[in-house]
């Protein structure tokens, strides 16, 4: 799903299993919250004309880790049952990429790599 050419809310909304909880299309921006079953609250915003993300994962209302992506272009949903999506940063960057994988379902986790592309 590109970012700045077509945000397809229904998509999120079936990603997330709820509706944002803060939309503002006029400016570009929305936000999710899930919670899981361990009590980890991720919050997944997402700017889609400065082509940004971020993401903030409390535990018990304590912020433990925030992370701003910029030069996102596009999500991947890679399978909706599990809440489980993926990004680039700086897609076009041949020498580096860096791409973070996230997951919902049954239990929130993240994965993410900066890589050189050759040596």
């Amino acid at each position: 799903m590109k970012l700045r050419q077509k945000f397809d809310e229904l998509a999120m909304l079936e990603l997330f299993y709820a509706e944002p909880v803060i939309a503002i299309p006029a400016d570009g921006y929305w936000c999710y919250e899930v919670t899981d079953a361990s009590g980890i609250k991720l919050r997944f915003g997402m700017d889609a004309i400065q082509e940004s993300v971020q993401i903030n994962l409390k535990l018990s209302d304590v912020s433990i880790l925030n992370f701003t992506f910029e030069m996102v272009e596009d999500i991947e949903i890679i399978d909706p049952e599990k809440g489980k999506f993926a990004f680039e940063v700086a897609a076009k960057n041949q020498e580096v990429k860096t791409r973070v994988q996230v997951e919902l379902r049954p239990h929130i986790r993240i994965e993410g790599a900066t890589l050189r592309s050759s040596y």
